[in-house]
């Protein structure tokens, strides 16, 4: 039921064009897979196809990185942002200090510190999904990298007020050449929702993150994850969420388990139409909320 309200509101959307690649996905596409903690999985559709993640990259980058260096909050903040998830504006009235790591300047901080670290932020971003979804192989789709890198001047312009304010370690074009990958990591959605599970998981022996930065990186979710819809997403749906243009939707609900929906056509916030209309009767459905 909840897959069928999805579908019928992704006829409102529309297949974003802000990366041409992606711009000839089939806006009838629909994936949706939930996962338990207690090892039950379930899909619909097309619920193992792989789909570009996009910003959904960005959650498992920033993971990575905590596993690395729970310090990385001294670089970013956390807080909810009204500016859009692509503000220059908000970046340098912040002194170069990105809002959160989920906007685009937070995210090539965490790209570039994980870069640091490991001398592969996209391939540290796909171990971590392939090793807590049990998916043998995830790729980087390099023909949506090199489009976002000829199309994506915005983040090259917030690379360089980074810079500027001395927040990058490694070079603009490096960092921007790996943050691309990263968003062009294809997986499915039942892949995505199995990884994600490890920030649902509160048994004594989950130990992909320690329990203090499960409840931050869910609370960020919940203030941030989708952008200037948070608040009505927190209001409609009450779980902590994270969204991609790629049309990935991807919920939380600590305790029990994940939600992930595909559906390529985007809502006049920029998330997917039938992904949170399918998450949002989901989890009026099974009962889930934070609240």
């Amino acid at each position: 039921m909840a897959a069928e309200h999805g579908r019928a509101a992704a006829v409102a959307g529309h297949v974003s064009t802000q990366v041409p690649a992606l711009s000839s996905v089939p806006p009838t596409k629909f994936g949706m897979a939930v996962a338990t903690v207690d090892g039950c999985v379930l899909t619909a559709g097309d619920g193992t196809e792989p789909f570009s993640i996009q910003s959904l990259s960005k959650l498992f980058a920033l993971c990575a990185l905590l596993q690395r260096n729970p310090a990385v909050w001294d670089h970013i903040g956390w807080g909810p942002t009204d500016s859009g998830y692509g503000s220059v504006a908000e970046l340098e009235r912040n002194l170069g200090r990105p809002r959160n790591p989920f906007v685009n300047p937070g995210a090539l901080v965490v790209t570039d510190r994980l870069l640091e670290l490991t001398g592969d932020a996209v391939g540290a971003t796909i171990d971590l999904l392939a090793s807590t979804s049990g998916t043998a192989v995830i790729n980087s789709d390099g023909r949506v990298a090199l489009s976002e890198t000829v199309a994506d001047h915005r983040n090259a312009a917030i690379a360089h007020v980074l810079a500027e304010h001395g927040k990058l370690v490694n070079g603009i074009d490096r960092v921007l050449t790996q943050y691309f990958a990263q968003c062009a990591i294809a997986a499915s959605v039942e892949t995505v929702a199995k990884s994600a599970l490890f920030l649902a998981d509160r048994s004594a022996d989950a130990t992909v993150l320690d329990s203090g930065s499960v409840r931050r990186v869910n609370a960020v979710l919940l203030m941030s994850g989708m952008y200037g819809a948070a608040g009505d997403v927190a209001y409609r749906i009450g779980l902590p969420a994270k969204s991609g243009i790629g049309g990935g939707v991807l919920a939380i609900m600590p305790g029990l388990g994940t939600v992930c929906v595909w559906s390529p056509p985007l809502d006049t916030d920029g998330n997917s139409a039938g992904g949170v209309a399918a998450i949002e009767e989901f989890a009026r459905l099974a009962g889930w909320s934070v609240f």
